[in-house]
């Protein structure tokens, strides 16, 4: 159905590309702020990062480094909460982009530590960020970076910040390329008694290296330069940005004007999401969206929209069946996104998810026989948060309204039949086709 505004279509498109999607209310506001103020508020926010109380599970707070599973459910109360959704979605890009798995790491500790470098850093400087992932501790156990030395250089690392982190697989570096910058981040060092990461110099390859045809004693900070300096890093990289907010192809024109703004910068992210985020493909088609949500996106969103706090532990499973589990990305280039997060088992996911939501929420005897059918799809859709739907959809839910409960007289048949319709029409505004895209 379509919103008062064009402004607030946008707005809502804005939240669930950029963030989580909006609280009740919070598209209208945003709207009427435009569109160009909007991504500045996402940019550069104020105020407090969450809002509403922390999640609680069985009466107490969450233990993400102690209880199983509780990491994946700080993450999803934290995208939940979040007042700074942009900062909050780019974590989850970047956990992506630089993906690292606890399944390998075995560390809480260690992936919470590279999730707040993600956070703090994920809005400014890639090659700042870089080097940093390149001494995080998290990222040196996954890769096998801490333990290469001099004479037994570990390639892990030097092949994936080429082929994933900065310039894409076979796009502008050589076999000989990777040996060789193997050699020169060599030196980094995990003490298993003190759980110390370190440096040693001694076990570090000081020799002359060649990579991209230049030559040099280089050290691994070098390395991270050479690569993000590279002709091809640019286009790289922002064609990447580019497609975590919209799966339509960039325009040439737009792709260069993000890369030259990118290289002046100073390699700054901020400047080049404002470009992305105003950009007219990114509100192209308001009324038939066509991003799918990935997971954890989806199932914040439905905790934005119906105003709910994570209460237990099933969002652990039901994360891990949509197919996006935190900290537990598949492999080293992260997760297949847009129409990949869709197949039989991850669609029963969300289903499972949504229904949880519902039936809590709608108890039988709960609504009155006198509840007309527009008076139902009304208490639906704003106890959902007022989601845009489709022609198609509010048809269907109109012709349901009526069809669902009529002739149920008896006081049994009110007391199931119309909380029953009630849970129907909210399972289908958050489950159903239209609110697996955005």
């Amino acid at each position: 159905m379509p919103r008062t505004t064009k402004a607030e279509l946008e707005a809502e498109r804005l939240l669930w590309r950029a963030g989580f999607g909006p609280a009740p209310g919070e598209a209208k506001r945003l709207g009427r702020l435009g569109r160009r103020r909007a991504v500045e508020q996402l940019l550069a926010p104020k105020g407090r990062a969450l809002g509403g109380r922390p999640a609680r599970i069985d009466g107490g707070p969450l233990d993400p480094v102690n209880a199983y599973g509780h990491d994946v459910l700080w993450w999803l109360d934290r995208a939940a909460r979040t007042r700074h959704p942009l900062a909050e979605r780019m974590t989850l890009n970047w956990h992506d982009h630089f993906a690292t798995s606890n399944e390998k790491v075995g560390d809480v500790k260690l992936m919470m530590r590279q999730y707040w470098l993600l956070r703090n850093y994920g809005l400014g400087s890639f090659r700042a960020l870089t080097k940093r992932i390149l001494r995080d501790g998290a990222m040196q156990m996954f890769l096998d970076l801490a333990g290469s030395e001099k004479g037994s250089p570990n390639e892990n690392f030097a092949r994936e910040l080429f082929e994933l982190f900065t310039l894409g697989v076979n796009n502008g570096y050589t076999e000989r390329d990777i040996r060789e910058a193997a050699r020169a981040l060599t030196g980094f060092t995990f003490d298993y008694d003190t759980k110390r990461f370190g440096f040693d110099p001694d076990r570090h390859d000081r020799g002359v290296k060649r990579v991209f045809g230049k030559r040099g004693r280089f050290t691994p900070e070098d390395i991270i330069d050479l690569a993000i300096n590279h002709p091809k890093h640019a286009p790289y990289l922002c064609e990447k940005l580019w497609h975590y907010f919209t799966p339509l192809p960039v325009p040439p024109r737009t792709l260069k004007q993000m890369v030259s703004t990118y290289r002046r910068s100073g390699t700054e992210i901020r400047p080049v999401l404002r470009i992305i985020l105003t950009h007219p493909s990114l509100y192209a088609d308001l009324t038939s969206p066509h991003q799918v949500k990935p997971p954890v996106v989806y199932a914040a969103g439905m905790l934005r929209r119906t105003n709910t706090r994570i209460a237990d532990e099933s969002w652990i499973h039901l994360l891990d069946e949509m197919g996006q589990r935190p900290f537990h990305p598949p492999n080293v280039a992260g997760w297949d996104q847009d129409d990949a997060w869709l197949t039989p088992a991850t669609i029963s996911a969300r289903f499972d998810a949504a229904s949880m939501l519902v039936q809590k929420r709608v108890k039988d005897g709960s609504i009155s026989a006198s509840q007309s059918p527009q008076r139902a799809i009304a208490a639906a859709r704003k106890a959902t948060g007022d989601p845009q739907i489709s022609k198609r959809t509010a048809l269907a839910m109109q012709r349901y309204a009526v069809a669902s409960v009529k002739g149920r007289t008896d006081d049994w048949e009110v007391k199931h039949y119309f909380p029953e319709r009630q849970r129907v029409l909210r399972h289908v505004l958050l489950a159903g086709p239209d609110a697996q895209v955005c």
